[in-house]
Order: structure tokens, then C-alpha cells, then sequence
């Protein structure tokens, strides 16, 4: 009794068990990975339907997860998060378009119908900076997304505070838009710098042309002294709202190796003849801005990314009209963000009696070639 205690005298036996026990095993293995599809779809083989929008046909926000870079490869906390409404079970494929050395892609099966999120998976390697947008397929439907693939200098290829790279282009989205009537409303433009700059006062200015409504806005580079120089109205960028302007100025619009609280962080534009209506009445008058540099290396949430190295700047729009006892009045005031490598990423508008009511919002929506 002693020579078979806990030993298979049976070797046959021994060895017959062990397949059964791992037959069971993978069997038990292989009806835990199925069941969802097969018992609960009822037909693995069966393709799931459903739209990317809503009921109306609206596109939801995707949820952009992970930073970009210029190249390096996607990790898995590289996605996106897409919402889907699911009509009918089945599998699904769920993917976008190849742009920038970039696609994402996901795939599976869906058990239940109505609305979903899914996790795209990022694939691929970012080539080039700036702002790229894709679309997301599935079915006969199609949403996008943009996403900011990043770099030094906020994905720039400069360090100044204002690209000169021709045909490199910044996107603005406006809050409120502008409302030009018969229900024609811009709530987005694009600045683009031309190629062809131009010499004034023995400064280059580049053009930053805007579409769809052709204003343009003359800037210079950075010079020696970090200043940075603009050609035109004493008024706000993309925004003009004197009526009448006899004359452009030539002002430093900002600096950016001044320190916030001293004397050279505030300085004052030369005086241009202008007008302004007034409770229905054109006052004319000396205009001209104030300038302050507020704030510098603020960081800030832009684009689904970190900008940083920003600079924030408050300008004031002063104007005396004709008259002897008139006194210079504050009739606008902005804060203006910088981000080192792009410009201009946010203008907030506010009258100077009542700072937290916004008039105007320009937020930077996208950019690219800078």
C-alpha cells in the first residue's frame, strides 16, 4: 500500500487525465472569450450599423486623448474618443483617414444598441507641426476632429512671437460671430502670411492676409531689441472699429523680454486723427493705444494641448474728441495672448468700466506651417 499512495499506477491513465483536464480548460477558455458574441449577438458573423451624428445629423466632439509630436510614434495613450449611435449588433469598424503620417482605427463587436463612445487607437508617426484634421468613418457616415501635433515652440519652427514662414496659416474662431445680416454670420476666419513682404521706414512687414474677409494685418519679426512692430489703425487685431481713420500709425505692438510692473513693460502708439459714433453722433478726435505687458511664461489650454511661453499684453484704445474742456477717454480695452512660435491666440474685448462683460472673443482654432 505503501508503493501507490497519491502515484497513478497507470501511466496511460495519468496521461489521458491531463488531456481532459486540459481539453476542459480550453474549452472553458475558449466559451468565456465567445459567449458575449455568439450566445448573447446571436450571429458573430453579423456586421453591426449606426451613424456618427446625432438625430438631427450633428457631429459630437471627439475627446482627444495623449500629446503629439513630431516624430514619434503613437503609444497607446495616444486616441481619440468618438461618439456612435448604434442601430443594429454585429462587428464594426470604426476608422479615419491617413493624414500626417497618422490614422485611427478601432474595431469589435457592439452588443446592445444606442449611443456609444469608442476608443479610436492611434497609429503611425506625426511628420510635420501644427494643426491636422482627419475623418472618422463609419458606415455611411463621417465626423471629424483636429488635433495639435506639437514640437519646441509650441510646434513652430521659430522661436519669435510672430511667424514670418510664408503661407504658413493661423484659424480663428470669433465669439460672438460677425453678423453681416440676411443671416450671413463669419464665426471663424483664416490669417495667412504672404509671400511677398514689403519694406516701410527701413522695417519688413509680412502680411497677414485674412479670408473670407481680405483684411490684412502688417507685422514685422522680432528685432534685436525683442520688438515686435505693426503698420496700421490704433485699434485691435482683426477688429476695427473707428469710422473714420485719416492715417496708420507705426507702433511696437509687443515685447518680449520686458518685465511685467516697470517702465519699459508700458509704452504709448503716435496720435492718428480719427472718428468715432457716439450715441448716434461721429465725434472726431486724437486717437492712440496704450500697450502693457501684464504677464509672461503663462501657460494655457488651447486646442486640446499646453501652450506655453505666453505672453499676455492689455491694450487700451484712448481717444480725445475735438473740443477744448474734452478729456482722453478709455473707450475699449483688450487682453491679448501671444504663445512663442505662433502670435496672436486669444484677443478678449471688454469695455473698461465692465471688464467681466466680453464684447468680442477671437480664439485661435488651428494653425499650420509656422
Amino acid at each position: 500500500m505503501s508503493d501507490i499512495r497519491g502515484i497513478n499506477p497507470d501511466p496511460f491513465m495519468n496521461l489521458l487525465l491531463k488531456k481532459v483536464v486540459y481539453s476542459f480548460s480550453l474549452a472553458m477558455f475558449l466559451y468565456s472569450c465567445t459567449k458575449e458574441v455568439s450566445l448573447e449577438t446571436g450571429a458573430a458573423s453579423g456586421n453591426a450599423s449606426g451613424i456618427l451624428t446625432d438625430s438631427i445629423g450633428q457631429c459630437k466632439k471627439a475627446t482627444i486623448n495623449g500629446t503629439y509630436y513630431i516624430n514619434s510614434d503613437l503609444v497607446d495613450t495616444n486616441f481619440v474618443v468618438v461618439n456612435v449611435n448604434f442601430t443594429a449588433l454585429g462587428k464594426y469598424l470604426i476608422y479615419s483617414d491617413t493624414v500626417n503620417g497618422m490614422w485611427f482605427i478601432d474595431s469589435g463587436y457592439v452588443l446592445s444598441t444606442g449611443a456609444k463612445t469608442i476608443k479610436l487607437k492611434g497609429k503611425g508617426r506625426p511628420l510635420t507641426a501644427g494643426t491636422t484634421d482627419f475623418k472618422t468613418y463609419f458606415g455611411n457616415s463621417a465626423c471629424g476632429f483636429s488635433l495639435l501635433i506639437g514640437g519646441p515652440n509650441n510646434g513652430s519652427s521659430t522661436s519669435s512671437y510672430c511667424p514670418t514662414n510664408a503661407n504658413g496659416w493661423i484659424r480663428y474662431q470669433l465669439k460672438p460671430g460677425f453678423d453681416f445680416g440676411a443671416g450671413m454670420v463669419l464665426d471663424t476666419f483664416r490669417a495667412s502670411i504672404s509671400p511677398i513682404p514689403f519694406i516701410h521706414q527701413g522695417k519688413t512687414y509680412f502680411k497677414y492676409q485674412t479670408t473670407p474677409t481680405l483684411d490684412t494685418l502688417s507685422v514685422t519679426g522680432r528685432n534685436s531689441a525683442g520688438e515686435y512692430w505693426s503698420l496700421g489703425t490704433p485699434e485691435f487685431d482683426y477688429l476695427y472699429l473707428y469710422d473714420t481713420v485719416a492715417n496708420n500709425a507705426e507702433y511696437i505692438y509687443l515685447k518680449d523680454n520686458v518685465i511685467p510692473g516697470t517702465p519699459n513693460a508700458t509704452w504709448e502708439t503716435a496720435i492718428v486723427r480719427a472718428g468715432t459714433i457716439q450715441s448716434g453722433v461721429l465725434f472726431l478726435g486724437n486717437a492712440r493705444l496704450r500697450i502693457t505687458v501684464t504677464n509672461i511664461d503663462l501657460n494655457g489650454n488651447y486646442l486640446g494641448a499646453t501652450f506655453t511661453n505666453i505672453i499676455k499684453v492689455k491694450r487700451e484704445m484712448l481717444f480725445t474728441p475735438d473740443g477744448t474742456s474734452s478729456a482722453e477717454q478709455t473707450l475699449l480695452v483688450a487682453d491679448i495672448y501671444y504663445a512663442k512660435g505662433i502670435g496672436m491666440i486669444e484677443q478678449v474685448l471688454y469695455s473698461p468700466n465692465t471688464p467681466n462683460n466680453i464684447i468680442q472673443r477671437i480664439v485661435i482654432n488651428g494653425y499650420k506651417g509656422l
